[in-house]
């Protein structure tokens, strides 16, 4: 693995004064490992360009201009292929951890993949991740640019464990080496260092608790219960506030309450869920939204689901200025657009999939593409939606169907892969399809819709027996 990157190094030194773009993925881990790359290529004074796709559809890839050398991040590992046809008479570099396409006869790709040093890229390591190794290599100084590789990892839950592993455990290890991260074990509450405890309990929905998410006052009556001051002189009282003897009574109750609501099969999830490793970034501000790095994650995501990744992406590289102030002010539109969103949701309500197990919804002309995976993320834990079934969005435009699928940590611990069912069936309606198990997406020609959640609740129902 370190041979690849160190491989992927010397092939950007070489084109160090030539035309090379990034091309990342335009979600927190894409954003995240573009942002990675680009700091390590800046400390070099290697000039570059950085674009950011939704996913590497074959009109996507019509759409690119070859440069001298590409470096694709957190994207083309699935869609080798349709990558090749257009890059196959240029240098690439893809440094990438989704399950690959086979190919062969290219001779100027470096492929840095997880799976193939036996890696599994949903819990081990992220696209961010593999573009740390090459910063390494680039410069062994640059390991603290580890902690946008956990952030990206982060970004694409596989900390769902209640903790990192694999190979993520490493690269955390150099974070805190470096100084730039401190690791502990803490209440799983977004918003650790910049929410009220009763907002950050609030939020916290996966899994739902019924009179705690979603529901202040619940929260409030509950601190109290416990004796958990929610001021003191300094004002609203944080979760890193508490005291130890109070995050233990509060991670008791809410394992308790959680336990009572989960299906059976799952209730052995439910602790890793609530209380867990925290990922503190030391660099930000203390009550910044950035200090977490779930919530430095967070504000990524949200860039890229407004169609302004080069926002997340300054921030990402250090921007405490500018782009920072930009940042907060979608993040003010972001919060804007949920609300919307989940109010077309609840009036319109959700279907079922022709056998009952997905739900979802269709919110052509309502919703933007960009944002329905947000929509329906956000549904599992509110309203009539069922937390443990899958929810699938919909949006048609142009004879074209853009699906968005989301589904809890519970299914995905419970072994739930809902990017290759959503790639077969997609596939299986002359579409596309790919992403990660609890977060995932496909275009499909729109008169194939029905077909499409046909097939694909048949390969849900399959995984889960």
């Amino acid at each position: 693995m370190n041979t690849a990157a160190r491989k992927a190094a010397e092939l950007i030194k070489k084109h160090r004064n030539g035309s090379i773009e990034i091309v990342s993925h335009m979600d927190a881990d894409g954003v995240c490992s573009a942002a990675l790359i680009s700091k390590a290529l800046d400390r070099l004074d290697i000039p570059h360009n950085v674009k950011f796709v939704r996913m590497l559809y074959r009109d996507v890839i019509e759409g690119l201009d070859p440069p001298d050398l590409t470096i694709f991040t957190d994207l083309g590992s699935s869609q080798l292929q349709n990558v090749r046809n257009k890059f196959l008479r240029h240098d690439v570099i893809i440094a990438d951890h989704h399950e690959p396409q086979p190919v062969e006869g290219w001779p100027g790709l470096v492929h840095l993949n997880a799976h193939h040093y036996s890696l599994d890229g949903v819990q081990e390591v992220s696209g961010a991740g593999m573009v740390y190794l090459i910063a390494r290599e680039l410069d062994p100084s640059n390991l603290d640019l580890s902690a946008l590789a956990i952030v990206g990892a982060i970004g694409d839950i596989q900390n769902a464990w209640g903790k990192l592993m694999g190979y993520n455990r490493e690269i955390a290890k150099d974070a805190v080496r470096s100084g730039v991260l401190d690791q502990k074990i803490d209440l799983m509450l977004y918003g650790r260092h910049s929410r009220p405890i009763f907002k950050a309990l609030e939020s916290f929905t996966d899994p739902p608790i019924p009179g705690i998410s979603n529901y202040a006052p619940g929260c409030v009556s509950l601190l109290k219960d416990l004796d958990i001051q929610l001021k003191d002189d300094g004002g609203w009282r944080r979760p890193v506030d508490l005291t130890d003897a109070e995050k233990q009574r509060l991670a008791t109750e809410l394992i308790a309450r959680a336990y009572m609501y989960v299906p059976a099969e799952l209730v052995k999830y439910v602790p890793g869920l609530i209380i867990g490793e925290a990922h503190t970034l030391l660099a930000e501000e203390e009550r910044s939204i950035l200090r977490d790095a779930d919530g430095f994650s967070t504000c990524m995501n949200s860039t890229a689901r407004h169609e302004q990744p080069l926002i997340g992406f300054e921030v990402a590289k250090g921007d405490r200025k500018i782009y920072l102030k930009a940042m907060f002010n979608l993040l003010r539109h972001h919060r804007r657009s949920i609300a919307e969103g989940m109010e077309f949701v609840e009036q319109t309500g959700l279907q079922q999939g022709p056998k009952g197990y997905i739900q979802y919804f269709d919110a052509s002309g309502e919703i933007k593409e960009t944002f329905i995976g947000t929509i329906a993320s956000l549904n599992l834990g509110y309203g009539n939606c069922d937390p443990y079934r899958p929810i699938v969005g919909v949006i048609r435009d142009g004879g074209v169907a853009k699906i968005s699928a989301r589904c809890s940590k519970l299914l995905f611990l419970k072994g739930l892969d809902m990017a290759r069912a959503i790639r077969e069936a997609a596939h299986s309606v002359g579409g596309e399809g790919g992403g990660h198990a609890v977060a995932c997406g496909a275009q499909v020609p729109e008169n194939q819709v029905a077909e499409f959640l046909g097939k694909f609740e048949d390969s849900l129902i399959e995984q889960l027996g």
